[in-house]
């Protein structure tokens, strides 16, 4: 293991290390001492052994969780990585390397951070999958207002941010479509690298994703170089660009998403498919408008769980 790899870990987060060496060690100390004098130590020592076995398991149940629904846990930063002009991963250290999150796809964690005197409290989609340890990565986009995303760019490695989650309302069940379209705009396409991560990683899940990414200009694009490489190893996922901005080398589709390429890249309405929508309100009211006018049965009032069209 290298150093950058034990560097700000706890090697008795090891259970090999933590739990069973010293309760094999106590065993063995006990075995020899009970054959050298003759006597059943063995018998009076097990409670105590029991009790240490106990003790050590749970300290390293709680230090292993770092994330809770009701209540707010510091998280250190680890790394941090420019990804676009305005756009950047922040990588936090979990309580142990060991963890990894279990946070349902679509789902968010609340963060909270103090500016001027007060709390802010904003909402992040981790693009963490569930197969890593050790980790919640954080992509977090700059505004010109943003109090919270300056805040995020002044941090160093070392720093904390509370955390607290996981948060939402979508319902994924692997299968419970048979082609999932969507429609993503900015940053939102975070929730949607939960969903299909989600997917990906669950060879049982069939389910056909066909997405339709909207933004500003190339640059824009978040993780663009991830989502190729997804579309490229799974045959059941298909990515479509849309640049309102395009350079004199851009060959994708340009302006703002349409019902025609609503209607040519993603699924039609049918009660076996689902369409997901994740990007600023403009966006996302227009592409409600383009699904009921395709036949989708769009909801008026905030989406529940499991809507066929769900809204994030």
């Amino acid at each position: 293991m290298s150093k950058e790899e034990t560097e700000g870990t706890n090697v008795l987060d090891e259970p090999i290390h933590g739990i069973y060496i010293p309760a094999a060690l106590f065993i063995v100390g006990v075995a020899i001492t009970t054959y050298m004098s003759g006597e059943l130590k063995i018998l009076w020592s097990l409670p105590i052994l029991s009790t240490i076995i106990f003790i050590r398991a749970y300290t390293a149940y709680k230090r292993r969780r770092s994330l809770f629904p009701n209540k707010w846990s510091p998280l250190e930063l680890e790394d941090q990585t420019i990804i676009s002009k305005n756009t950047a991963l922040y990588r936090f250290r979990l309580k142990t390397r060991l963890e990894s999150l279990e946070i349902p796809a679509g789902h968010h964690v609340a963060v909270r951070v103090p500016v001027d005197g007060k709390d802010e409290i904003r909402y992040y989609n981790p693009i963490t999958s569930k197969l890593e340890d050790g980790h919640l990565d954080l992509v977090v986009k700059a505004y010109v207002d943003g109090k919270v995303s300056k805040y995020f760019a002044g941090l160093n490695p070392g720093d904390t941010v509370d955390f607290k989650g996981p948060i939402g309302t979508l319902n994924y069940e692997p299968n419970s479509s048979k082609h999932l379209g969507i429609v993503a705009g900015g940053s939102g396409i975070t929730p949607v690298l939960q969903i299909l991560n989600e997917i990906i990683t669950v060879p049982e899940d069939l389910t056909k994703v066909s997405l339709l990414y909207a933004n500003e200009t190339e640059n824009d694009i978040l993780l663009k170089e991830e989502l190729d490489e997804m579309a490229e190893k799974y045959a059941h996922f298909q990515v479509h660009y849309v640049v309102h901005y395009p350079s004199d080398t851009w060959t994708g589709d340009v302006g703002y998403i349409t019902k025609d390429q609503m209607s040519k890249y993603l699924p039609e309405y049918s009660g076996d498919n689902r369409l997901l929508i994740c990007g600023p309100d403009g966006m996302n009211n227009l592409a409600l408008q383009y699904a009921k006018e395709l036949g989708w049965k769009v909801n008026s009032t905030k989406s529940s769980g499991d809507d066929q069209v769900f809204v994030f």
